[in-house]
């Protein structure tokens, strides 16, 4: 179905892919909600849920386009039940964010208001109670809390990735850096000598 009537019909839905995106009006473009509140990593081009973090704190709901595998975004949509507004995100007020959680290695800025953190931060912690995988999902999180400087939650999600499968070795070295912030002289050695390690070998 068209996307306009897609979001119209499933306004709770978080995840519409989009199969044919040839027509230059996005509205017309042709959609189907996606069941599930992770985006899995897979290949596609998809319009999720996202939120408008405005300068006084007041929060719009919205859309993003996401393509993966890549997890890049081009554009925000905002639908007000009628018609669809589609813009680059800079063009808007404020910061806006990806409000469905990316099972998928990525840009973590696509997640980090700098208005309100808190806001991307909750929205991964409850994707990482859902998710499958965790890894990619924790290393978001642990990439924000590192820059809102809460280096002891940072150090903590760092080590759920590397206690799974880590997106690349460079996690060492953040979580090594985390828990030398914190204190933890053992843990930071270990993994500092861990990465590298493997930033020898290549």
């Amino acid at each position: 179905m068209k996307l306009i009537k897609a979001l119209a019909k499933f306004p709770e839905t978080c995840i519409f892919r989009v199969n044919d995106s040839d027509d230059n009006d996005q509205a017309k473009w042709d959609a189907e909600p996606v069941s599930s509140s992770v985006l899995p990593e897979t290949e596609g081009f998809f319009i999720v849920k996202g939120k408008n973090i405005l300068p006084d704190g007041t929060i719009r709901d919205c859309y993003i386009d996401i393509s993966l595998p890549e997890r890049i975004n081009d554009y925000a949509y905002f639908f007000d039940g009628k018609s669809l507004k589609v813009d680059y995100p800079y063009e808007f007020k404020g910061d806006i964010i990806c409000a469905v959680p990316i099972d998928c290695f990525g840009v973590y800025e696509l997640f980090y208001s700098k208005i309100n953190p808190d806001i991307g931060i909750d929205i991964l912690k409850e994707g990482l109670t859902v998710s499958p995988r965790k890894c990619y999902i924790a290393e978001d999180l642990g990439y924000i809390l590192r820059d809102e400087s809460r280096f002891k939650e940072a150090a903590e999600m760092f080590q759920i990735a590397v206690d799974e499968i880590p997106s690349s070795y460079f996690i060492y070295g953040e979580i090594a850096a985390c828990y030398e912030k914190i204190g933890d002289t053992e843990k930071a050695e270990k993994y500092q000598a861990m990465f590298a390690q493997e930033n020898k070998a290549g």
